[in-house]
């Protein structure tokens, strides 16, 4: 009875351990089976090709310079000399792309416009007006930068501008003394195609490896004439002001 009583231990023994084991290989296995899945799902990360997409608005100050065209053409500055000028807003995008370890090239497309107006208002006579000039704009700019995270930026370059329209409006009295405004729209005696140089120094800063915000401020100077070579004057704009928008990293 003693023997047989000791198999009976042995064997009791003997089939706990087995089940262990065996309950231990199937957890085992199914973990692996798990890991083997949850890596096949992940999928590989790919490089970042050092080009950024981005979008910005530009509010400036914006005014011109004014000069007799001398000759045939010629005409008094006259009450021009007392216009002033106005804020406006553009707005652009583009890609800025990496030509080395500082360099970048910036190529884009937007809106431009800039902005002169005239104030004469009395007790009984009112004559206000201003200009925007309208311009579809394609900044073309070389940027030094430098740092990670945030990181400096300080371009130089070029914008080409093609002409759209000029936008008058006038403010007048009428017969009974209210304020009466009109609007109109002019393209003769325009130049279409237009040059500015642009100079940009600002930051940009990563929110993570996939989007940021940049900073920028900027100036503008026309170098060529608004005005064909028909015109009484030599019209030529400047702006200064920001160039604030978001990027994003390819």
């Amino acid at each position: 009875m003693t023997y047989i009583n000791n198999m009976k231990k042995y064997l009791t023994a003997l089939f706990i351990v087995m089940s262990i084991c065996g309950n231990a290989q199937i957890v085992t296995n199914e973990t692996k089976k798990e890991e083997t899945q949850i890596i096949k799902k992940e999928k590989p990360t790919k490089p970042k090709q050092g080009t950024e997409i981005y979008f910005g608005v530009s509010p400036a100050y914006t005014f011109r310079t004014l000069e007799v065209n001398e000759g045939l053409f010629a005409k008094s500055i006259g009450h021009r000399a007392d216009e002033s000028g106005e804020w406006t807003a553009g707005f652009n995008l583009g890609a800025r792309t990496k030509i080395s370890d500082f360099l970048k090239l910036e190529i884009g497309v937007g809106y431009a416009s800039n902005k002169e107006s005239f104030d004469y208002t009395k007790t009984d006579s009112v004559y206000r007006y201003n200009n925007t000039y309208r311009h579809i704009s394609f900044p073309i700019r070389i940027a030094y930068t430098f740092g990670e995270d945030i990181s400096f930026y300080g371009g130089i370059g070029i914008i080409p501008k093609a002409f759209l329209s000029m936008k008058h409006e006038e403010t007048v009295l009428d017969p009974f003394g209210k304020e009466q405004t009109s609007t109109t729209t002019e393209r003769d005696k325009f130049n279409m195609f237009l040059i500015d140089a642009v100079a940009t120094l600002g930051t940009q800063v990563k929110l993570n490896k996939h989007y940021g915000l940049f900073l920028m401020v900027e100036g503008r100077r026309q170098l060529t004439n608004n005005f064909n070579a028909q015109s009484p004057y030599i019209r030529k704009a400047f702006a200064l002001g920001f160039n604030i928008g978001v990027e994003v990293y390819l």
